[in-house]
């Protein structure tokens, strides 16, 4: 499977509603996330906790997809432009445009950068 289709399940995965799933499939034991704000979380484990807090929070999924997709197969990097609007269980609302530049080791992601489209 090349790294744009490992991306492009990842994605679908979690589109399904399957976050947590996705995250034990295809990410790295000692994966780095930096998130648009500059929070960064190291290892698996941060990385669940946190998805695992932000699962908690959301009451409804309102949308959302992927609007591009493409890699660089030689380097082993992904870019994925995604969107979520998401209804939160405190009543905000909320969308997030989002592009996430995941960086791969084998077959899982070893570190990933989200930018704001914004």
């Amino acid at each position: 499977m090349t790294y744009y289709q490992k991306s492009k399940d990842l994605f679908k995965m979690i589109e399904e509603g399957k976050l947590l799933d996705a995250l034990d499939l295809y990410y790295h034991q000692n994966v780095v996330i930096i998130s648009d704000d500059g929070t960064i979380r190291k290892g698996i484990d941060e990385a669940r906790k946190y998805d695992e807090n932000l699962l908690r929070e959301i009451e409804e999924v309102i949308g959302g997809g992927v609007d591009t997709i493409t890699s660089d197969e030689n380097r082993a990097i992904t870019m994925v432009e995604f969107w979520i609007n998401l209804k939160f269980k405190d009543g905000n609302k909320k969308k997030i445009e989002e592009v996430a530049v995941q960086y791969w080791e084998g077959d899982r992601i070893i570190k990933e950068n989200f930018y704001s489209k914004k």
